[in-house]
């Protein structure tokens, strides 16, 4: 309802309703930030009580229209929020859409309604609210929790599956901080950015942290090549870049603590250079151009090179340590392609003591030089999480997305069983589509048949592994169907509450996991 103009007869049957429970009086509302307890129980269904806050001489609050949330204003109005000023029965409100610009008004008047960066802290997560209407869930938990969220949490590619932009991500997690009235550091994340343009578009609309991905840079076809042909193709870099970088690396012995030692023969150094030497051009390209927008020390840069086939080895961990260091790179985390696979909304595969092993050397790089280590499609791998959250010394950075999605579906599978199989079965039509963008490996021969199955049965679906990954991916498709994003809408918003507690579960479980600790 952003951008819908409220009607006045809404608003003034919101006052009617909300006088005859004891919410509003000549004087505004009757409760404020610190008697939010005092709230009359039957008024819960006209606001959001945790919404309320103190702002100068007015006192805001989200409430519950029949066509969704809108900000209401009791008082003046000294911030400036854009709605329909209405008087009825001698009370009087600004009834406000959450629209980009209340949205914008509301970060600058109540500060902790925006992102910041959270380099300072051990343990942050990203959540990813693909939906616009998850967060609420999300910050529940967090709030029982020593982590910090990045709440808005979106790549370019799934903006475009769900015809969303950064702003709207951005502004509904804003709204969703202030219907819980979380008042803790959280982050706004542009994920896996490629070009110096969206760098600087993400943050200039506010948000505060930069995942670099510099995949199109990365040389991978040096990792194959002989060493004859690595050493051929070392040799036809500039003179004074193979110099700095030998005199750097070749009598390198960096002591991890955990007793290991990480050097560079000659052939190592030359093909780590090779595969990689563009990577971190482009990170600094990318960190320049954020720079421009927040300047110094104003975003968190996390360096992403998981985007490729081949496991990054210790030596090329600290030579892009090294090298970005020594660009003025400032990086808040990195994540390596660890061994193994970390496919979408499933457990790890692959031999978890080997992934110890390798993740063990990588927290270890990572801790030397100070920053977090990330993992990168972290949904449900709960496999790994123990050594995760044990081998970096509960100071990590986890990516999860997708989970929200699945347990949206999930709902809509228990509450709504008739839209479920409709939803599935659109899945299944357009899945040679939507896995073009994801790396996953479904044995489609291991779905279950839904017209076979009891409604009751349906949520059962959500624990076989390949129809996770089958539906996981199919947000995109979905959304993109007018008729089927306005069923699913319709449906969810029906079901928020339970929806939310679903998550709260979910990522419950990802956190307990990691060993992370809970708020005293």
């Amino acid at each position: 309802m952003s951008n819908i103009k409220i009607p006045e007869s809404e608003i003034k049957l919101w006052l009617k309703e909300a006088r005859a429970k004891g919410l509003v009086s000549e004087a505004g509302l009757n409760s404020g930030t610190e008697e939010t307890a005092e709230i009359p129980k039957s008024a819960g269904s006209l606001l959001h009580p945790l919404s309320i806050q103190r702002i100068n001489q007015d006192t805001v609050a989200l409430i519950r229209l029949k066509t969704g949330r809108a900000l209401a204003v009791f008082g003046p109005n000294q911030c400036g929020f854009s709605g329909e000023k209405v008087s009825s029965e001698g009370i009087e409100v600004t009834v406000c859409p959450l629209s980009r610009f209340n949205a914008d008004t509301l970060r600058r008047c109540l500060p902790f309604t925006r992102p910041s960066p959270l380099r300072d802290r051990d343990v942050t997560f990203g959540v990813g609210d693909r939906l616009g209407i998850a967060s609420p869930g999300h910050i529940r938990l967090f709030k029982k929790y020593k982590a910090a969220p990045v709440l808005a949490q979106q790549s370019v590619r799934e903006l475009d599956l769900t015809g969303r932009s950064y702003e709207d991500v951005l502004d509904a997690a804003s709204w969703a901080v202030l219907q819980e009235g979380y008042n803790s550091p959280w982050g706004a994340d542009g994920d896996h950015l490629k070009t110096e343009d969206w760098v600087r578009k993400a943050l200039s609309i506010g948000f505060t942290m930069i995942t670099a991905d510099v995949s199109d840079f990365i040389r991978a076809e040096f990792r194959k090549s002989s060493e004859e042909e690595v050493m051929q193709a070392y040799g036809k870099l500039e003179g004074s870049y193979r110099q700095r970088i030998e005199e750097r690396f070749l009598d390198l012995k960096l002591n991890l603590d955990t007793g290991e030692r990480v050097g560079f023969s000659r052939e190592e150094l030359a093909r780590t250079a090779l595969i990689y030497r563009e990577a971190v051009n482009h990170a600094e390209r990318l960190y320049r151009a954020g720079i421009e927008v927040k300047g110094e020390g104003g975003f968190d840069f996390e360096l992403s090179i998981d985007e490729t086939d081949t496991p990054t080895t210790p030596q090329a961990h600290v030579f892009i340590a090294m090298e970005v260091e020594e660009a003025g790179i400032k990086i808040s985390s990195m994540a390596p392609r660890f061994v193994g696979e970390f496919q979408k909304g499933i457990d790890y595969i692959g031999d978890a003591e080997e992934f110890a092993r390798c993740f063990r050397t990588h927290a270890a790089i990572a801790g030397n030089f100070g920053y977090r280590i990330s993992v990168h499609s972290g949904s449900d791998k709960f496999t790994v999480f123990p050594g995760i959250g044990r081998l970096t010394g509960g100071r990590f950075h986890i990516k999860t997305a997708g989970t929200n999605w699945l347990e949206a579906m999930k709902v809509i599978a228990r509450c709504k069983p008739g839209l479920y199989r409709e939803l599935h079965q659109y899945a299944l039509k357009t899945f040679e589509r939507a896995r073009k963008y994801y790396h996953i490996t479904p044995n489609m021969d291991n779905l279950p048949d839904i017209s076979k199955m009891e409604d009751e049965e349906l949520v059962d679906i959500f624990t076989n592994q390949d129809a996770r990954q089958v539906i996981h991916i199919s947000y995109g498709e979905i959304l993109s169907d007018p008729s089927l994003k306005n069923s699913f809408f319709k449906a969810l918003n029906e079901h928020l509450e339970e929806y939310w507690q679903a998550l709260y579960v979910h990522i419950e479980k990802h956190l307990t996991r990691l060993g992370v600790q809970g708020e005293e």
